[in-house]
């Protein structure tokens, strides 16, 4: 299929939007329909592990409260006696739900936030399509409504994972760096765009799925060459500028989390993995068309973690593959030949796609050679990089709708609509107990909504006072309780929190002298309340990770448990890279107004 160009598609893609915005409130329904009853269930509970990212969120409301708009939150005192917040890679403080907990309750801001990313990715994978892959209108709304539909985005949201939403913001990062730029200006919008959509991927804290977003837009960009027929390195060169200047505004963030990694590594954990690259491709093809099965779960091998339904949720629905598949046929019966770009973008293409197999097969050799790679050996496990084919597969699905339709065997609008339906369908068709009271649908919020009302309304932040534990009904700590972290809303750091940073049994957390008591007594020359700082800097202060406060220094201690800024160090290097983020931020305003003043000097012909 031939794509065109011109000022008629130009006309045609700015008459597309006022239809894709008038079926948004339609499709938003939709994903309502299907999801949110889980936010909360009928009981009133929401995902286990809100039980982390509720209380952090409100850990954020209070730091803002005490200290207002300028100030960054580094550290945490109301969970395992003190940790880090802003040198976390899943550090969310500056996160659309976390901006949100400023003015609404913190899970009405998770539902507002839900709904936001799903119409960015929606809007942005639409724009893709029609704008860039120049998909006829049917075929576009086609591929957004399959990618807001896709079931790895909601059923994360529904079981807690608030870091993982930027991975909407996908779509539209590829729509900076494929097209025709206009001159200077269309470059430095491009690049400046890409660096912001990456800054809100990673100071939202989505920095543990990176790298499967970036293979995901490789994909596309592949895919792409493959359908114009035309390589062309100006895609990769934006890239590139758009990443190097992304890091640069989050340089800051950045050089904290390296520096946390190296005093507080993550690599114990074992990778799973398949028995073999056909069985590993077979899941992958079943996770996006179909959904999750009990058999991707019990025939991974090497691994030490139950994972739960919600690792194994990719599905954009049959719809697409049924499309695919159709349009393939008639490929493989026409012949035609390809040219030499389409060649090297297919190829490309396979390979890209094969890696999300090969990460996921295991054997003894390959997954040892894995646990060398950086970040890689830090996983517990790389299902996520299942998400990786998601958007190139939904643009499939609307190439191959136009494929089918300039053949003259469907019509395009009654096809758009039955997969809409036929994927909605499955979504509530679905087996969704997992997500329900009974399964991971178990955490009460409505501690941490009291507490936030309490404090919106007084302006009285509860500053920590001691250190705690949650026993059950027979003395016992209890380690596992969702509700343990929930102390905080009464001035209580949980001394067994949940921190996925110290793994998932606490197995890396350096307890060392931390006890049950009030956080100002004295032993040993200590006090019973942690140094945060000792974890991400440790040779800038004269400590270990995972030290306590000095006796001498319970001034610094007592603004620290009342959410307020402490006297602390960074190294010079650390210190270089906050500035060089401070210093981002104006150049990429200075960018983007130099961009429009070229525009409109070109324009005036001036």
């Amino acid at each position: 299929m031939a794509l065109g160009s011109g000022q008629d598609q130009a006309a045609d893609m700015r008459l597309g939007w006022p239809l894709a915005l008038v079926l948004l409130p339609l499709i938003l329904a939709g994903l309502a329909l299907a999801w949110l009853p889980f936010m909360p269930n009928s009981l009133g509970l929401i995902g286990a592990d809100y039980s982390v990212w509720l209380p952090n969120l409100l850990a954020g409301f209070f730091w803002h409260v005490q200290n207002g708009w300028f100030s960054v939150p580094w550290f945490n005192p109301a969970q395992c006696g003190g940790i880090p917040v802003q040198a976390d890679p899943q550090g969310e403080f500056f996160s659309l739900p976390q901006f949100l907990t400023f003015f609404i309750p913190p899970l009405r801001a998770l539902q507002v936030s839900f709904f936001a990313f799903a119409a960015a990715g929606y809007l942005g994978c639409f724009w893709l399509a029609r704008g860039r892959f120049l998909l006829s209108m049917p075929a576009a709304v086609l591929a957004a409504v399959l990618f807001v539909f896709n079931s790895f985005y909601a059923a994360r949201m529904v079981v807690g994972h608030v870091t993982f939403s930027p991975f909407m913001l996908v779509p539209a990062s590829a729509c900076c760096l494929i097209g025709r730029g206009r001159g200077l200006s269309g470059w430095v919008f491009r690049c400046c765009g890409f660096a912001l959509l990456l800054g809100a991927m990673l100071e939202g804290g989505m920095l543990v799925l990176i790298l499967p977003a970036y293979l995901s837009l490789l994909i596309v960009l592949a895919l792409h060459t493959l359908v114009t027929g035309r390589f062309s390195i100006t895609p990769l060169l934006r890239l590139a500028a758009g990443t190097a200047l992304g890091l640069v505004i989050c340089a800051g963030k950045l050089a904290a989390v390296l520096s946390l990694m190296a005093h507080v590594p993550r690599d114990a954990y074992p990778l799973p993995g398949y028995a073999n690259p056909a069985l590993a491709f077979w899941f992958c093809v079943r996770a996006l068309f179909v959904g999750p099965a009990d058999a991707m779960r019990t025939q991974l091998q090497n691994g030490i973690i139950q994972f739960e339904r919600h690792e194994f949720e990719y599905s954009i629905g049959p719809a697409a593959l049924v499309l695919m598949l159709c349009a393939g046929t008639m490929a493989l019966r026409q012949r035609p030949l390809p040219r030499q770009g389409q060649l090297a973008g297919l190829t490309v293409l396979l390979v890209l796609l094969a890696m999300p197999v090969a990460l996921n097969t295991h054997g003894a050799a390959w997954t040892a050679f894995l646990k060398m790679l950086p970040v890689i050996r830090n996983s517990s496990s790389l299902l996520r990089w299942f998400a990786a084919p998601m958007l190139p597969a939904v643009l499939g699905a609307g190439l191959a709708l136009d494929w089918l339709v300039a053949a003259r065997l469907v019509r395009p609008w009654p096809i758009t609509a039955a997969a809409t339906t036929a994927t909605l369908a499955a979504l509530l068709l679905a087996d969704r107990t997992p997500y329900g009271p009974a399964e991971s649908g178990i955490y009460d919020p409505r501690p941490i909504e009291a507490s936030w009302h309490t404090v919106a309304a007084t302006r009285a932040v509860p500053p920590v006072t001691e250190i705690a534990v949650l026993r059950d009904k027979d003395g016992r700590v209890d380690r596992g309780s969702t509700t343990r972290q929930d102390g905080m809303a009464v001035g209580q750091s949980q001394l067994f929190c949940y921190d996925p940073l110290f793994g998932y049994g606490l197995e890396n957390f350096p307890q060392g002298a931390l006890h049950p008591g009030p956080v100002f007594e004295q032993r040993d020359g200590q006090l019973n309340i942690k140094n945060p700082a000792c974890y991400v800097f440790p040779g800038a202060n004269d400590c270990r990770p995972g030290d306590a406060f000095a006796v001498g220094a319970i001034d610094q201690a007592a603004r620290f448990v009342s959410y307020r800024p402490f006297e602390w160090r960074k190294p010079v290097w650390a210190v270089a890279a906050d500035w060089a983020g401070i210093v981002g931020w104006p150049m990429i305003v200075l960018a983007l107004c130099g961009g429009l003043l070229h525009r409109r000097l070109t324009r005036s012909g001036t």
